[in-house]
Parts: structure tokens; C-alpha cells; sequence
């Protein structure tokens, strides 16, 4: 028996309703972790810098020697450079400077090699052309989706490698990842939400993403495709 249209959309309403709960949850963890690194590490940081100066202030007002007051210096130093270190840590994870600077395919290269450290298995990346003239937030859209992508597939202890081939033109992006962790990792649980997710990106970008048991050797195979807009392949 066919779903009826009514079904279908009560289908379409739910798979939006999951995607925007997981988002939803997901921004709520970002914005507790962000409120506990500025409250606790960038205020305590400042704070102790402000409160080295004072202690400069004081030895100098004292008649303080070199040697304490250059004690104090080396402290201010060391803690300033620990607490703009904080900063280029939070910047990377709000959006990562290296796909405003230099494009979406070194990014791709430091999220392969970031993922990569946590995952005992082969994790390759292979970029062929020049990618397509896509804005920033596109940019930001697109890295998003692999790196839930790669993440869901590295954590599984049945997939022992990922091979990830990104061919680009002026047209298109076409980006596929083969594994052989299965199909039934796009089954568990939680990949309803991930994948909801993911979909909901792609669908803000356009694009279009085709999970199938269709790699070499029989392993599985995620397809992405995403094309800019007129207006930025203008640009």
C-alpha cells in the first residue's frame, strides 16, 4: 500500500521537526560551552592580567628591582599569549579562519587530518579541480556536513578506513566518502537525528546527499553534490 499524501506530509513534518529539535540541542551545547570558556577561561585570563599589572604598578611604585618586576613581566606575557590562544581557539570552532583565508579544500585537509587524530584507521583525502565560487556561509554550510559526516563514520569500531575524493570545477562539487563500516551506521539510533541534520543542510545549500551500499569492494558510499548559486558563480 502507497502512503497516502497526508501520511507523507506527517512523514516530511516529522523529519523537520527532529532535524530542528537536533539542531536546536546542538546550538544549546554550543552556547553553554562558549558561556563557560568566556566566564571561566577568558574573564580568569583577564583577570589575572589586569591583576599582574597592578602587582607591576606596585613594584614599580616601590622601588621595586629589575628582577621582580621583570618576574611579573614574563607572567603578564605568558598569560596573555595563553588567553589569546583561547580566543583563536573559540574563533576556530564558531568558523575556521582557514575558509575565509584560503577555501573550503584546506579546510577539508585540516578537518581530515583533525578527524584523523582520533581514529586508529586510514582516513585519506583526495582534491582534484578548483572549487566553485561559493560565499562564506555556503563555505561554512559545506564544512559542517562533512565534518558530521566523517565524525559519524570514524566512530564506529566496525569502519577501519574512509577514503574521501573531492572532484571540483567551476559548476560543481561533487564529494564522495567510501568506508566499510557499513550501511548499518546509518542505522543506529542517533543517525536519524544526524542524518536529519545533514539533510537539512543540504537543503539550505541546495545540494543533494545519496547514502548507498554502492563503494568499491562492496564497502558503502555517501554521495554529495552542491552547486553554487547563479549569483555566486557570478561573484
Amino acid at each position: 500500500m502507497h502512503p497516502t499524501a497526508l501520511e507523507m506530509e506527517n512523514n516530511s513534518a516529522a523529519m523537520l521537526l527532529q532535524a530542528l529539535s537536533c539542531l536546536l540541542k546542538e546550538e544549546d551545547a554550543q552556547r553553554v560551552d562558549l558561556a563557560h570558556l568566556l566566564h571561566k577561561d577568558m574573564a580568569g585570563g583577564l583577570v589575572a592580567c589586569a591583576s599582574l599589572g597592578e602587582m607591576m604598578r606596585h613594584e614599580l611604585a616601590n622601588g621595586g628591582d629589575t628582577a621582580s618586576v621583570g618576574k611579573l613581566l614574563g607572567s603578564l606575557d605568558a598569560t596573555l599569549r595563553q588567553t589569546l590562544q583561547l580566543v583563536r581557539d573559540m574563533t576556530e570552532k564558531q568558523f575556521p579562519p582557514v575558509l575565509k583565508a584560503f577555501g573550503l579544500h584546506v579546510a577539508l585537509q585540516q578537518l581530515v587530518r583533525n578527524v584523523g587524530e582520533n581514529f586508529a584507521g586510514s582516513l585519506v583525502l583526495h582534491i582534484s579541480g578548483d572549487e566553485p565560487s561559493f560565499d562564506l556561509a555556503s563555505r561554512l554550510n559545506l564544512f559542517r556536513i562533512m565534518q558530521a559526516l566523517l565524525k559519524h563514520c570514524v566512530r564506529f569500531a566496525n569502519t577501519s578506513w574512509v577514503e574521501v575524493t573531492c572532484r571540483a570545477s567551476a559548476e560543481k562539487l561533487e564529494i564522495t566518502i567510501d568506508h566499510d563500516g557499513g550501511d548499518s551506521i546509518w542505522k543506529e539510533t542517533m543517525a536519524g537525528s544526524e542524518l536529519a541534520v545533514i539533510e537539512a543542510r543540504c537543503a539550505l545549500l541546495g545540494s543533494r546527499m545519496q547514502v548507498m551500499g554502492a563503494g568499491p569492494g562492496g564497502s558503502s558510499r555517501v554521495c554529495l553534490m552542491a552547486l553554487p548559486s547563479p549569483q555566486q558563480s557570478a561573484a
